[in-house]
């Protein structure tokens, strides 16, 4: 904004602003964007599993029976409310991080342009719009200097809008060019992005794809839920002739809280949000929680060469005049057109920075021409134009602004951008400049040539994201030479570069070779960024999109993970998943490497939780199929469900315990768990009705045994999850440590079984320790399924054929 337009505008006063809020006309409103204290007390303790288990708790206490209470309620009552407490917590110290990176609004008050948080705005304030800055009220234009608004947003047409004095601006629109001048007329809630739909602002929950598939998980255990737990109640009544029974709600009980897989859920949650508390250490703020197992994904990573191998730092080394030309002549047109413009971006003040160190003041000590108006540059148009009343000066990208492509002032600047310097051609007219159309007749006056420093960090952070196996590609706006130059010094090899005229010119199937194969795009449009990403997603890929300016505002829509450089443009940072907030690339394979490590807890925990979840659904029906009772005891399941499934699955959501690398859900989690929740339930099934017969229908002796068998398989399956192969000791050998804590964790789960009778009054376990027999069993049952499950999941016959009739014909 220049200084003549700013000095036409004194805004508010202090006592003005205090009547405007005194009346309720504050930009006060704001629409949930997050989840509130309410949201995570409500989903983490009022979910409907805690619901049904808790009802039925409330009536085996009715029952006097406390210690089922006690031991089935503790495993959900601990999951709950530390899962709560964590997330708060979490939650807490990240809303902290979030206020460095919340934007300000600049706002004229008492005669000065102040920054100010956008709910300080109120009726009537005055702001300056500029490029990037995204509306947060509706209002009208005072004064506008090329004034180009984005309302893709709410019309969902692309194309910039123009907008003159008196036109109408709305919140949620962003300028892409020139600059203006408002008064605010619609604040907080009447205002248009808020009226549009409260229902859109309110925070939707947007889950990643292993999220989706525990969601898919649980809400079957809740369909099998409804319909078996009734069942229990009528089989009571048959077998009993009552319902009101305590065995029956004990049952019910067990069946409840072995089905759903609520801790899996909580621990999920809670790897995720301490994990994006993780990676804020690497000055990454996570603005989607979800964002992290995101950045386990990323494949592709897309980048502008500018801040990222580049330091951002623009500076002109040389001026080139053309057509006869004198340096003074062409130093004292840039003076008019830089001085002239709305709004000068890094490019157009480095070349101010220039002209004023060379001591030129305007056009050798003529007064500096006045514009007649100015056409702003954006990536799309790739040049801007400023109209005096006698020449047009035109200052873009050379080939946009050359006329003769093939001519000398081209070939030289197809030369200098080759040694990496970026160029620009300055050129005039004094033919009649038609609006955001390039005029045909221009002769060229000077190229101008700038350099920017390389980041020294860009070739080691380069050769970490090739390290973790993900595709490197740059995507710019400038010169195809230039780009490919600094590129290759910073360390990338350029195997295939294409510019955004090629890609466009290409048919679908050529466009889609060229961006698998290619590793540089230069001289790309905003628009072609975007089918850039898409070609890539469309292809399977994983992208990650990092962008800091208007101009990568549709790509980054279009990019599975949207990263964006905390100086970045205001729309940019409010779409972005990621801020970068030291504005630095090379924290991000430190961050995405963090991203991989806690999608892999997410991943160890879920075969935990689920194997538990299928193998005792199974053995219930097992049970009932060979008509024997109910085979599993409330209190003991819930204590073997907390000595090695809880507190293992919280050491890894914590990252205490490191799972073994899983690349593929389906694969390398669901296939186990299916494969070891039905042998598990299979080899369980024998043991109870094995020790049910021979113990002379003893239910109390069956339930313990099978409780035993369960620990110790329970263990078969931390170990797998944690890298140990039982028929492979050197596995062992390589992860003693864990093996010895895994030994200890059953055994500490057994052995306080054992010794509950001798220090408490009451058999609170109900146990009666297995007969040698019955041990001797165990472990023959226990050696034979492990070594099923081993070779099970070398063939994957069972699973492969299971996946093949469940998948869509």
């Amino acid at each position: 904004m220049s200084a003549q337009t700013t000095q036409q505008f004194t805004g508010l006063s202090a006592a003005e602003v205090a009547e405007r809020v005194a009346r309720g006309e504050a930009n006060d409103y704001q629409a949930r964007v997050g989840r509130t204290y309410w949201q995570i007390f409500r989903d983490n303790i009022l979910n409907l599993f805690n619901i049904v288990l808790g009802t039925l708790l409330i009536i085996v206490l009715l029952f006097q029976d406390y210690a089922t209470v006690f031991f089935a309620g503790f495993s959900v009552v601990t999951n709950s409310f530390l899962g709560m407490i964590q997330e708060m917590n979490a939650k807490r110290r990240l809303d902290r991080l979030a206020a460095l990176a919340a934007s300000l609004v600049c706002v004229y008050r008492d005669g000065d342009v102040v920054a100010l948080p956008k709910f300080e705005i109120v009726k009537d304030d005055i702001l300056p719009i500029e490029p990037g800055d995204r509306l947060v009220v509706d209002g009208t234009v005072l004064h506008s200097d090329g004034l180009e608004m984005d309302e893709s947003q709410l019309t969902g047409e692309s194309d910039a809008i123009l907008k003159e004095a008196g036109d109408q601006v709305q919140s949620g629109t962003y300028c892409v060019g020139g600059s203006g001048v408002m008064i605010a007329t619609r604040v907080g809630a009447e205002s248009t992005v808020n009226q549009i739909s409260t229902i859109a602002k309110t925070y939707k929950r947007v889950l990643t794809p292993t999220q989706r598939k525990i969601v898919l998980i649980v809400q079957l255990s809740v369909i099998i839920m409804a319909v078996c737990t009734p069942m229990i109640f009528a089989a009571g009544y048959i077998t009993d002739g009552e319902i009101f029974n305590l065995e029956i709600f004990r049952n019910a009980v067990v069946f409840v809280s072995s089905l759903v897989p609520q801790g899996l859920v909580l621990t999920a949650t809670l790897a995720l949000t301490l994990g994006a508390l993780s990676i804020s250490r690497f000055r990454t703020l996570v603005q989607r929680v979800n964002a992290v197992e995101s950045m386990a994904n990323v494949t592709t990573l897309c980048f502008d060469k500018t801040g990222t191998l580049t330091k951002n730092q623009l500076s002109v080394v040389e001026i080139r005049p053309l057509n006869g030309h004198t340096v003074a002549e062409v130093t004292a047109k840039l003076a008019h057109y830089t001085q002239n413009l709305a709004h000068q971006n890094r490019t157009a003040g480095a070349v101010a920075d220039y002209i004023a160190a060379e001591a030129i003041n305007g056009s050798g000590g003529q007064a500096l021409l006045t514009k007649q108006r100015e056409v702003p540059f954006t990536s799309t148009r790739q040049w801007g134009a400023v109209v005096f009343a006698d020449e047009t000066l035109i200052l873009g990208a050379p080939e946009r602004v050359l006329t003769d492509a093939e001519g000398a002032p081209a070939q030289e600047a197809s030369a200098i951008a080759a040694n990496g310097l970026r160029v620009l051609a300055l050129a005039r007219s004094t033919a009649p400049m038609p609006d955001g159309v390039l005029v045909a007749e221009r002769d060229p006056v000077a190229l101008i040539i700038l350099s920017d420093q390389i980041r020294e960090d860009s070739e080691a952070m380069l050769a970490e994201f090739r390290e973790q196996s993900i595709a490197l590609k740059v995507i710019s706006g400038d010169n195809l030479e230039t780009v490919r130059e600094i590129a290759i010094k910073a360390g990338m090899t350029i195997r295939r570069a294409y510019t955004g005229d090629e890609i466009e010119a290409m048919t679908p199937l050529e466009r889609v070779d060229a961006v698998k194969k290619g590793d540089l795009f230069a001289r790309v449009e905003p628009d072609t960024k975007r089918k850039i990403v898409n070609t890539l997603t469309d292809e399977g890929e994983y992208v990650a999109m990092v962008g800091d300016g208007v101009n990568d505002v549709p790509a980054l829509k279009a990019a599975n993970l949207a990263i964006v450089m905390n100086d970045g443009a205001q729309i940019s940072k409010d779409i972005a998943d990621i801020v970068l907030l030291n504005n630095a690339m090379s924290t991000l394979p430190r961050a995405l490497k963090d991203g991989r490590i806690i999608t892999q807890s997410i991943y160890g925990t879920s075969k935990i939780f689920l194997v538990k979840n299928i193998y005792s659904t199974l053995l219930f029906l097992f049970a009932g199929f060979m008509a024997m009772p109910f085979p599993i005891s409330p209190i003991q399941i819930s204590w073997l469900t907390f000595g090695v499934i809880n507190v293992p699955a919280g050491l890894m959501a914590l990252r205490v315990l490191r799972p073994r690398h899983m690349r593929a859900f389906r694969r390398d989690v669901l296939d186990y768990v299916v494969t070891a929740g039905f042998i598990g339930a299979a080899a369980m099934a024998f043991v109870f009705g094995a020790t049910y017969l021979a113990s002379g229908q003893d239910l109390d002796q069956a339930r313990s045994t099978v409780t035993i068998f369960m620990t110790l398989f329970s263990l078969i399956v931390l170990w797998n999850v944690l890298g140990i192969e039982l028929l492979h000791p050197r596995t062992i050998l390589a992860h003693l440590w864990v093996f010895v804590l895994g030994i200890v964790a059953a055994a500490g789960t057994i052995a306080v079984m054992y010794l509950a009778p001798l220090v408490l009054e009451d058999d609170v376990f109900e146990f009666v320790p297995p007969t040698p027999q019955a041990w001797g069993m165990i472990a023959i049952v226990f050696g034979i399924s492990a070594v099923l499950l081993h070779f099970t999941m070398r063939k994957r016959e069972l699973t492969e054929r299971l996946w093949e009739l469940l998948s869509p014909p």
